[in-house]
């Protein structure tokens, strides 16, 4: 892993900052946010595992005292699923070369900022039952995207998830279970790649205590701007940051 400076490191406490204060404000896109713009200054191969680290962090704790409102026959429905679209990833992140994937990156995150800003505010229809196999797609796509790009997958499984007429509380319960369940399985992966040296785990220290105060930000930036215009903002955000990805 190349050396990094200062200046990067302060950059990528910045960027967690952000992210996780998006995260704590939209209830989404702390890894979608965090994973473009670090991969500005930071090289992906080490951005991504350690985004996945602290994604870890800020889902288990949610996830520990809401266990209970998972649902878990859904769980194992689509764990076969899970496994499949991250061992897939984790072979693609292992090929690829790491240009080809920011800058696959990159036009994946342009797609999923006009994908919020577009869907910012609009009113759920009433959900309709997934056919099997388009639910097992969006979950095997989304878990191969969570792998390969480090984020941005919550749409799938939020497709999935809204078809089911779960509870909100059950539907954010089952949803930060997924993701830290796919999380869990690429960190093993990464690790199973030699990812995790000396440079990954000062990045991930470094950014463990910026993620949280971007947690608690996040709780005062929701009580104080319109869910509309923050979520907009993030589309904008992201749509940026993958512009500047694909052709740097």
């Amino acid at each position: 892993m190349e050396a990094i400076d200062p200046v990067q490191y302060a950059i990528f406490a910045l960027v967690i900052t952000v992210a996780f204060a998006v995260r704590g404000a939209a209830g989404f896109g702390g890894a979608a946010v965090a994973t473009p713009l670090a991969a500005l200054v930071l090289p992906v191969h080490l951005v991504i595992p350690v985004v996945a680290s602290l994604t870890l962090f800020s889902t288990a704790e949610y996830s520990a005292h809401n266990w209970r409102a998972v649902d878990w026959r859904e769980m194992l429905r689509i764990a076969p699923f899970l496994v499949a679209g991250a061992l897939l990833g984790l072979y693609l992140f292992s090929q690829l070369d790491a240009s080809v994937i920011a800058q696959g990156l990159g036009l994946f995150v342009i797609g999923y900022a006009i994908y919020v800003m577009v869907t910012a505010g609009r009113e759920q229809g009433s959900p309709r039952r997934l056919p099997w196999p388009v639910a097992a797609a969006l979950n095997t796509v989304g878990s191969l995207v969570g792998a390969l790009f480090g984020g941005a997958s919550s749409p799938f499984y939020a497709m999935y998830l809204n078809a089911l007429r779960l509870s909100r509380h059950a539907f954010r319960a089952t949803m930060t279970m997924i993701i830290l369940a796919q999380v869990v399985l690429r960190i093993g992966g990464y690790a199973s790649m030699g990812l995790f040296d000396a440079t990954i785990l000062l990045a991930f220290v470094i950014g463990l205590p910026f993620m949280l105060v971007g947690g608690r930000a996040g709780d005062v930036i929701a009580d104080r701007v319109a869910p509309l215009t923050f979520n907009r903002m993030v589309g904008v955000v992201l749509l940026l940051s993958g512009l500047a990805l694909v052709v740097k």
